[in-house]
Order: structure tokens, then C-alpha cells, then sequence
């Protein structure tokens, strides 16, 4: 992403490719006029729903909608990185989002955009509302909404974008008309990361994860460690063999985000293979939980404040929290004397 491109302009004016498809969705109810003023826009994260909803909101904001170029994974990797940042855009497009150093989404902030609403569109067509991501609406935020949802002014659209959907009210689901984004395939990315080998794809899906935008970014990173050598790190800490500060100093030289995200998954495999066991017994494959058996000193109440604290801690990075600390305190619970009644 050149200087002389914003953030929103790419997101806006450029499409991941595998969003297409539910563009094209958008975009027939558009011609035929059948178009409903409430979207849910659902989809595992880092799929791209902003970019869709960015490009939706441009042809519908747009004298002349134009068809959207392909954004590449480091014009897209840069443009969300730098999404939030106070730039200019277009005056009947609002855009919600928790405020800095927010999680959720305030009823002051629903307030005002439906007070904003209730006025004219500045430039004589639509009003466009992206609310990113509407699972973070606090219930009072949600219930303000409402009223909007209900009776909408005229020309007016939201789009409302969900990972986490089941979180949202059922009276606004049955208020919106639903899109979903679906993970294109290994196979399907490959081109689009300018990889040859699917199989590297396969690799970097057991650090990054399998969403597209998560894996641009291990692929961009030439710092990313992998899957082998977090688990033996982990390893190490929890069997008293490896310092945590070694560590901790060691994952803020790298995508400390992208870490983060392993761990949690991680964290998450290993909640469910307790629960699903009834016990903390040992297990064959270690592909499913390769931690299993050396968690085992750890109560399951303890598996669960790792996972939160590490949850925490990734919704922390950027806000001026001390990261160096955090990781070190996260990292030390681990260890073998800790996590015990």
C-alpha cells in the first residue's frame, strides 16, 4: 500500500478474491431493488467481512458503482492494520467500532449514528452503517439499535458484521437478512500469497490458523516461528526447563499477535479434550493436543484463566499495556507449581 493510498480507500476499492461470491450476492439483491436496509455479515475472523462490507457500502454510497480490483495480502495486511486510524472518508458512511482502549461497542456511540441517521444524506443518495464487529454492542447498544433496525429512514443500509453471532440478540437477527464468508481452501490461497507449495499453506495454518488474513500475515512475516518449535518452547516451560523471560523476550521480537493466536487455540484444544475425557488422561495423537499430557499438572480452572488471560492479553496489544510483563506472568503459569488447588 503506497503513501498515497489510505487504508480505507483499499479496503474499499479493492476485494479479497474468495469474497466475491457474497459480493455477488449483495450486489443481485441491489439490481433487482430487493435489497433489505439490515445485513449480518457472519464469518470466522480475519476472513475479510470488513473488506466486503467496505466494498458493498462504496457501491451503494457511489453515483456510478465501479467493479473492485483484487487486493493483494500486503495491501490488505497494511490497510487493516491501520483501518482505525482518523482519516477522512466518506461523509454518509458511518463506522463503528469500540472506542481505543474499548472492547465494546457504547450505547452513545448507537445514539449518535441514529441521531446522524434521521438527517439528510449529505451527498443525496444513501446512508451507510458498518458496525465492526456488531457482537461487541453492549445489550444496551444493542436494544438502541433496535429502534433503528425497526424503522429505518429512508435510503438507509447497515451492515453489521459478526464472528461471534450468537452473541447478538435473536431480535436483531430476525431484523437482518444474513451473508456469510466462508475460508477458501489451502489450494485456493496459494496463488493469491504467491506460494508454490500447498503444503507450506498447510504448515503455516498450524501457527496462523486457517483464516486468509492470518495467514498473509505469517507469510509476510519472515520472523514467524513454527508449529514444532512453539509446542517445544511451551514444552520447556512446563517442564521447568525453559525461563519464561527468556521466552517472553524472545516472542515480542516476533509477530507477538500471531503467537498469541496459536496459544489460544492451544489453549482452547487442550480446554476441550479435557472436558470431552472427563479427566486429565493421556492421549495418543498429538496432533489434536501435543500439550495434553504435560498440562496435566494444571487444574482445568487454571487451563480456563490461561485462556482468558491470554484472550486478555491479545485484546491488550497496541493500548500501551506493558507486554514484556504481561507475557512473562502468562508464560509463568505454566510452570509446574503453579495451577494447582
Amino acid at each position: 500500500m503506497t503513501d498515497t493510498i489510505t487504508a480505507i480507500e483499499s479496503l474499499s476499492t479493492k476485494l479479497c478474491p474468495w469474497l466475491r461470491p457474497a459480493l455477488e450476492r449483495l450486489e443481485q439483491a441491489r439490481v433487482a431493488e430487493r435489497l433489505g436496509h439490515a445485513w449480518l455479515i457472519v464469518g470466522p475472523e480475519s476472513t475479510g467481512k470488513l473488506n466486503l462490507a467496505l466494498v458493498f457500502a462504496g457501491r451503494l454510497l457511489a453515483a456510478s458503482p465501479q467493479e473492485p480490483a483484487e487486493l493483494g495480502p500486503a495491501e490488505a495486511i497494511a490497510a487493516m492494520h491501520a483501518r482505525h486510524q482518523p482519516l477522512d472518508h466518506h461523509p454518509d458512511l458511518h463506522w463503528v467500532f469500540p472506542a481505543e482502549d474499548k472492547r465494546t461497542i457504547a450505547v452513545e456511540q448507537i445514539r449518535d449514528v441514529s441521531e446522524a441517521l434521521a438527517l439528510k444524506a449529505f451527498r443525496g443518495r444513501a446512508k451507510v452503517v458498518v458496525i465492526e464487529p456488531a457482537d461487541a454492542m453492549t445489550t444496551a447498544a444493542a436494544n438502541a439499535l433496535l429502534k433503528t433496525l425497526e424503522e429505518p429512514a429512508e435510503d438507509t443500509y447497515l451492515l453489521l458484521l459478526s464472528h461471534r453471532p450468537g452473541r447478538l440478540p435473536a431480535t436483531i437477527h430476525s431484523r437482518c437478512q444474513r451473508v456469510n464468508v466462508t475460508r477458501p481452501s489451502p489450494a485456493a490461497l496459494v496463488p493469491w500469497l504467491g506460494r508454490a507449495d500447498p503444503g507450506e499453506i498447510t504448515q503455516l495454518r498450524l501457527v496462523a490458523g486457517p483464516s486468509p488474513l492470518a495467514l498473509a500475515r505469517a507469510t509476510l512475516d519472515d520472523k514467524t516461528i513454527n508449529n514444532s518449535e512453539l509446542i517445544d518452547i511451551l514444552e520447556g516451560i512446563s517442564g521447568d526447563k525453559t525461563d519464561p523471560q527468556s521466552v517472553a523476550d524472545r516472542w515480542l521480537k516476533l509477530d507477538t499477535e500471531l503467537v498469541l493466536n496459536w496459544l489460544t487455540r492451544t489453549l482452547h484444544s487442550a480446554i476441550r479434550l479435557r472436558l470431552a475425557g472427563g479427566g486429565s488422561t493421556p492421549v495418543t495423537d498429538p496432533a489434536e493436543a501435543a500439550l495434553h499430557n504435560l498440562w496435566r499438572h494444571l487444574t482445568l480452572k487454571a487451563l480456563f484463566e490461561q485462556y482468558r488471560r491470554t484472550e486478555m492479553l491479545l485484546s491488550q496489544l497496541g493500548t500501551g499495556v506493558n507486554v514484556e510483563l504481561a507475557l512473562k506472568a502468562l508464560l509463568v503459569g505454566f510452570q509446574p507449581d503453579r495451577g494447582r488447588p
